[in-house]
This record gives structure tokens, C-alpha cells and sequence, in this order.
């Protein structure tokens, strides 16, 4: 049952985003693409085998999780009165804060020449990603992949409205990070509250030159830590500035 329902959470919005970029606006929007190049078949193929085998790992882990909160050991609650409706807005919010965090630092130690072949390796075969990728992930990453979000639950009080629009967030950007085209206005790297969010361009970057760009939602971390790409703005605002073809 959980593993039908996560096929369902990766093929119905990674299929719709694939045909929307890559098929129905191909063509329309390929000013848009960051890499002008569209990734091979069996670059495709790879990404959705190592996806279906992360979901597999993700369901079964998701058996122990349910026994976790059933027997009270996690912060999940079930009363929305319990911390007010207020909460009930912010408790997804809290969630993505902490993922970011948890997730620049683990995603950076997998880039450790020690660990990157046994954790981080097949993600980095789709340098030219489409949204297929999104849980191409060896078994070592799609563990610690499930931890980033287990995480929430352990640390912060949520209820499972919360949770499942926190899950909800992080399958937009995630799908939005591997579609290859920037999508974003640009006036979100001028802003001076935006900028510290990802454009889809930070994490393209990411997938072509690997040592750089690794926060999922915010580059707040990354400005922190020098990892920022030194082109960044550079080839946002190049790709910002085609024209669509008559």
C-alpha cells in the first residue's frame, strides 16, 4: 500500500512535469533551457530504475515510521487544536528550515571523496537532469534522503495537514530543481528577501560542476559556506535574457 501510494507521489507529478517541459513546450520554451542540450533515452531510463528502487526503500522504511508515531515516540499530534491553527501554518515552515539545514550538510558529506561512489555517484550520472531524477538515488542516499524528512516529526510538534504540505513543498521545488529550464522571474536573485531562495539554475549548476550550489530550498547556507558558484547570477541572467525564437 505505501509503496502504491509513493508511486503515485513520484509518476503523477514527475510525468506531468516531463510532458509539460519536455514534450508539450519543448520547443516553445527551449530559450528557457539552461543546458540547450535535452538528455539522452537512457539517461531516462536510469533515472526512473534508481527512482522506483529509492521509493522501494522509502516504503519500507515508512512501515517502521507509522509503528514509530503509533507508539508515541515521534512529536506528531492528531488535535489541530492541540497547538492552535496558527502553528498549524507555521509547523511546515519550521520543517523546511531544518530540512535545508540537514540537508546542505549531508548533501555536502556525500560529496566527501569517501563517501561520494557509495552514496552520491548515480545521482550525479544525470548532469543533464529531467524531473525522472528526482529520487535517482543509491541505497545509502535514499536512506539518508528519508531521514532529511523523518527528521521533522522527531525534533518539531506536526500534525499530518503539516506534513503533508511540508512533503508537498519539497516535491514542487524538487521536480522544479530538475526540469532544466528556468522557470523563475528574474527579479528573484535582485530581491533582497528572494534571492536567498533557489532558482532552478543554482541546482542545474549543482548537477554540472558538482562541487558547488548543494541547498535544496534556500542558498542561505551555501552564501555562509563559500559554495556558492562563482557564475551563478552570471548564467541565470544569460538565460534570463533570451529572447523566445518568432
Amino acid at each position: 500500500v505505501y509503496l502504491i501510494f509513493l508511486l503515485g507521489y513520484y509518476l503523477i507529478p514527475v510525468g506531468l512535469a516531463y510532458f509539460v517541459f519536455f514534450i508539450w513546450k519543448r520547443i516553445k520554451w527551449h530559450y528557457k533551457r539552461i543546458q540547450s542540450k535535452f538528455p539522452v533515452i537512457q539517461s531516462i531510463k536510469r533515472e526512473v530504475s534508481w527512482s522506483l528502487l529509492a521509493l522501494a526503500i522509502f516504503a519500507f522504511m515508512t512501515v517502521f515510521m507509522l509503528e514509530f508515531i503509533k507508539k508515541g515516540y515521534t512529536r506528531m499530534y492528531f488535535d489541530i487544536h492541540e497547538f492552535g491553527i496558527f502553528y498549524l501554518f507555521v509547523s511546515p515552515l519550521i520543517a523546511i528550515v531544518l530540512h535545508d539545514t540537514y540537508y546542505y550538510w549531508m548533501h555536502r558529506a556525500m560529496h566527501h571523496r569517501l563517501l561520494f561512489r557509495h552514496t552520491h555517484k548515480v545521482h550525479h550520472q544525470s548532469i543533464n537532469p529531467t524531473p525522472w531524477a528526482i529520487y535517482a538515488f543509491q541505497p545509502l542516499e535514499a536512506i539518508f534522503t528519508y531521514f532529511s524528512f523523518a527528521f521533522a516529526i522527531f525534533v518539531i510538534p506536526m500534525h499530518p495537514y503539516a506534513l503533508g504540505f511540508y512533503l508537498l513543498i519539497s516535491l514542487v521545488n524538487n521536480v522544479g530543481g530538475h526540469t532544466g529550464f528556468e522557470i523563475l522571474p528574474g527579479w528573484v536573485v535582485k530581491n533582497k528577501l528572494a534571492k536567498y531562495s533557489n532558482v532552478v539554475t543554482f541546482h542545474d549548476q549543482h548537477h554540472t560542476d558538482f562541487n558547488c550550489n548543494y541547498g535544496a530550498y534556500f542558498n542561505i547556507w551555501d552564501r555562509i559556506m563559500k559554495t556558492v558558484h562563482k557564475d551563478f547570477e552570471k548564467k541565470f541572467f544569460e538565460v534570463k535574457n533570451r529572447k523566445p525564437s518568432a
